[in-house]
């Protein structure tokens, strides 16, 4: 996991100065074990941050590169550090609970998904997240997952910390 300073280069690296508001946008990416929403981000920053800054920032870290935007269906988007280890994640439509995927076998699927395309040469980016119910919720709700639950982003939208 990037420390300060490491933050501080990749930024320079990026092509920005290392502010006091996109250091400590990127500490809390840091703390975060999960993939955050920008209210997420929001909450977890100093009262007077600025809004509107953490938006901005959030908007070129990701085109430059620094974090990327992971869709999990709760009907906004999420973030999380690039620099991580490649991996995607298992989403509960229960509560909304988040773990990381490690070594799904992406490599073999994206193959397999090149040789059999009539019209593509190469792969440059994928998005991959798998949803479900967690053990937790499944033990809770028995017979409504056998009947099949809204999913938790139609339900509340609330994120699990």
């Amino acid at each position: 996991m990037p420390k300060k300073n490491d933050f501080r280069s990749i930024l320079r690296k990026s092509g920005y100065k290392a502010t006091p508001s996109r250091l400590a946008i990127l500490e809390v990416f840091q703390k975060s074990k999960n993939p955050m929403s920008a209210q997420a981000i929001i909450d977890a920053l100093p009262s007077d941050s600025d809004q509107a800054t953490v938006y901005r920032t959030l908007k070129s870290l990701k085109e430059k590169g620094v974090i990327k935007q992971i869709d999990l269906r709760h009907n906004h988007a999420h973030y999380e550090l690039a620099n991580i280890a490649e991996h995607h994640h298992l989403v509960c439509l229960g509560c909304g609970k988040i773990e990381d995927v490690h070594h799904c076998g992406i490599e073999d699927m994206e193959s397999t998904v090149l040789k059999s395309s009539k019209h593509f040469a190469e792969i440059r980016q994928h998005a991959l997240e798998f949803y479900g119910i967690c053990k937790s919720c499944a033990k809770r709700n028995t017979s409504s997952t056998r009947l099949g639950i809204e999913p938790f982003s139609e339900r509340n939208g609330k994120e699990i910390k």
